[in-house]
């Protein structure tokens, strides 16, 4: 007999599931499709308690579940999301009970550090002066950027060595880079297996690399861990990357730095996203701004669903579900 389930993806679902991936969910589940971007918390218990849903299939804009949710809906055994941070889409009381939870888990990591490799190229090869160059003074290479340098040989920190961290290692690898990490969680067993010198403090991390790349997860203590003093040990004409979160930074503090013309950053995330349009760093040709696409381009979306199917077959058979989020990678999601 099928597993009942309940999807409540919201007008995103086609950017993870095809029309196959969909045909392929109805042959195995008796699936009920819902909007869910409409349903408040009573109309979510009760679309769960219609569909007699034991599994429900979640992602962006998907409503949240909670403890009365859940306590109105007791066949609930596995919500499988198809993003990441699941935070806004189950409470974490509703997590510490046991529901069985997953996500993306590590298949975010590649699309990442690749986004982090093209910043340090971008920045190392002035992309954003050269472009200006070209497009508005309307100039040729006499013009531009004599300070124009390769990735080859560099050294290079890495603030955090999770699993973006650890595949950015292997991008970096035909560069022979020489790579640092600090990271007081990692195990010496991946630094070794990676031939990665471990770094005991960040102030010796900003101060030895040329480049220093963030990839921590942002939590109470790393809220403006990258501050006016860490900034200052960087070494003149060095490069700051971060693909992870924005609030790490000290933003009045880099952009300060930056000022001066002293380094340059290639910028993914912000401590205010939208980033405001007056906000300091537009406009600093030494930094390179993205709006929060470091993540999944769009043509890597249905990777997740994938996953998700994968995940929903192994559920229904009985064998252990990949990427579980428990209460630890709960808190450390963001």
């Amino acid at each position: 007999m099928k597993k009942k389930a309940l999807m409540v993806v919201g007008r995103n679902v086609g950017q993870f599931l095809t029309k196959d991936m969909m045909d392929e969910l109805h042959e195995m589940l008796d699936l009920t499709v819902r909007n869910g971007e409409s349903l408040d918390e009573q109309d979510y218990a009760q679309a769960l308690t219609d569909a007699e849903a034991e599994i429900v299939i979640t992602g962006w804009n998907s409503p949240l579940l909670t403890q009365f949710v859940v306590s109105q809906n007791p066949q609930l055994k596995y919500m499988c999301n198809l993003t990441g941070s699941v935070r806004p889409m189950v409470t974490r009381e509703v997590v510490g009970k046991g529901l069985l939870v997953s996500n993306w888990g590590n298949l975010i990591g590649p699309t990442v550090a690749e986004a982090a490799l093209m910043g340090m190229l971008s920045c190392l090869r002035r992309t954003v002066r050269v472009a200006f160059l070209m497009h508005q003074e309307k100039g040729w290479r006499g013009n531009g950027p004599k300070d124009v340098e390769s990735l080859f040989t560099q050294k290079v920190g890495l603030h955090g060595f999770g699993n973006i961290a650890q595949i950015l290692v292997r991008l970096l690898d035909p560069f022979e880079c020489d790579i640092s990490a600090y990271d007081p969680y990692a195990s010496d067993e991946v630094f070794e297996r990676l031939g990665v010198r471990r770094v005991d403090n960040l102030e010796t991390l900003y101060a030895q690399n040329k480049i220093v790349s963030i990839h921590a997860p942002k939590t109470d203590d790393t809220f403006h861990v990258v501050n006016a003093e860490i900034l200052a040990k960087m070494q003149d004409g060095s490069i700051l990357i971060n693909t992870a979160r924005g609030a790490l930074i000290d933003t009045n503090a880099l952009v300060s730095e930056l000022k001066t013309g002293r380094i340059m950053a290639s910028l993914d995330v912000y401590e205010q996203e939208p980033l405001p349009e007056d906000s300091p760093l537009r406009g600093l040709l030494n930094c390179q701004l993205s709006p929060h696409t470091a993540g999944p381009t769009p043509d890597r979306m249905i990777d997740f669903g994938r996953a998700a199917i994968e995940n929903i077959r192994r559920y229904g058979q009985g064998e252990a579900v990949l990427h579980t989020v428990d209460l630890r990678t709960y808190d450390l999601i963001t």
